[in-house]
């Protein structure tokens, strides 16, 4: 015992018989945390116990809980089952996750800026070669409720035929609105837009926003129906004088103008309102792609003033 004395371990008060096996358990047990108190090494020692005998020049650490086994067939049946990184593993993951998330965002904004980018390149050079697909407005702009600028768009042709078209049981402020959404020529006049025929709500063009906003469907097909009329009522004062009309074709039109306000009343004021609600509807694809470019515009307007903000401040 006097020889086992001089050989002990001044982290753990193990005792050995010579300077190597005290050597050896040191290199062992302490390598990994030198900073273990008295239990947690006293734990790990018995852990090892079966090398304990200063023959053993083997063991087998378990590389997730650090383990020792005396077989290797042991630690590879153990690490199997243990789960002691799983929780870190879980944590690597989900950072993972974010990190792509990040990654495949960065992407798509910056796939939208190329586009939009591309968009104002091809848009300047239609409007430098001053060339309209079929009468497609490049540099697009959209007139608010009120603020449209129809009749001045109407052939001599097309205005008698909407004053006319009451003569073929037609309503002329209904041909007017399916004009406007039926030739590209008045695409800047489309500022309504219905995409589900079951809700209360439609979205109307703002000019102050410069976006599409919801309004209340009924009160806004309302608006846009005393707009029209009015529209026909100018027209018919402008075109009143004009040859190519005849005398009783006139009177036609004055009675549509003159009873109006008493159509509202009707029964046939909400069939009409109806059908103008799916002429719209039937539209809803091309205001969809009219929106999609307008909020990639106002995307890339947001974006240059952005960059010029960033130009001055370096």
């Amino acid at each position: 015992m006097e020889g086992k004395k001089d050989y002990k371990c001044d982290i753990c008060n193990k005792f050995y018989k010579n300077y190597k096996s005290l050597w050896k358990h040191k290199y062992i047990f302490h390598k990994v945390d030198c900073n273990l108190n008295v239990n947690e090494c006293q734990k790990h020692v018995n852990d090892l116990s079966m090398i304990q005998n200063d023959k053993a020049d083997k063991y087998y650490e378990c590389r997730k809980c650090k383990k020792i086994f005396n077989q290797r067939q042991g630690r590879w049946a153990h690490e199997k089952i243990c789960t002691k990184d799983v929780k870190d593993n879980n944590e690597i993951l989900e950072k993972i996750e974010d990190l792509t998330k990040t990654v495949n965002k960065l992407k798509k904004e910056n796939e939208l800026i190329k586009k939009m980018k591309t968009n104002k390149s091809n848009t300047k050079i239609n409007t430098q070669n001053n060339n309209n697909n079929n009468g497609i407005i490049n540099n697009i702009h959209i007139n608010a409720l009120g603020h449209e600028s129809i009749i001045a768009k109407l052939t001599e042709k097309e205005k008698i035929d909407l004053l006319t078209c009451s003569l073929f049981k037609e309503t002329p402020h209904i041909e007017l609105i399916r004009k406007i959404y039926n030739n590209d020529k008045f695409m800047e006049d489309r500022n309504t837009m219905i995409t589900n025929l079951q809700t209360k709500s439609c979205l109307a063009y703002n000019n102050k926003t410069k976006k599409f906003e919801a309004k209340n469907k009924n009160d806004h097909i309302d608006s846009l129906i005393d707009y029209r009329q009015q529209d026909i009522k100018d027209l018919f004062e402008d075109m009143q004088d004009n040859k190519k009309i005849k005398p009783h074709h006139k009177q036609i039109i004055e009675t549509y103008i003159d009873n109006i306000d008493d159509i509202k009343k009707s029964e046939t004021y909400k069939k009409n309102k109806e059908e103008i609600i799916y002429i719209i509807y039937n539209c809803k694809e091309i205001m969809k792609n009219l929106k999609e470019k307008l909020d990639e515009a106002d995307a890339l307007e947001s974006l240059e003033s952005s960059e010029e903000d960033n130009s001055l401040v370096v």
